[in-house]
């Protein structure tokens, strides 16, 4: 399991108990932006440009989630709890739906997974 470095900064801004537990993973979870995704983020953003809501300043870490996993090799699976969007909202699954990239909420991944609690 791993994250782009710009949720690290997205859960930094609410500093609430899920920035503490990332924080104390922040060396094992979560992946600098390399060339490979920044390459990706800028495909992404080119076709999808209102992905991120610039003027409010929202969803800044979606497209690095995205390229994130088509850069990896094999493809990583995206986690989100979005549902829907459109071309003219576009939301993760949305893109990820038109990148042919393989998406599932929390509870899929728990499930998948088998984890037990």
């Amino acid at each position: 399991m791993l994250a782009s470095i710009e949720v690290f900064h997205e859960l930094k801004k609410k500093d609430d108990d899920v920035f503490a537990w990332a924080k104390v993973r922040k060396e094992t979870l979560f992946r600098e932006i390399d060339d490979a995704v920044q390459n990706e983020v800028v495909r992404i953003m080119q076709i999808y440009p209102k992905l991120v809501d610039t003027g409010k300043g929202k969803s800044g870490g979606d497209p690095f989630v995205i390229a994130q996993a088509l850069a990896s090799t094999p493809q990583l699976v995206v986690i989100t709890q979005e549902a829907g969007g459109s071309a003219d909202k576009p939301k993760i699954p949305f893109v990820c739906d038109r990148e042919g990239i393989r998406h599932i909420n929390l509870l899929t991944l728990i499930e998948e997974e088998d984890w037990s609690f």
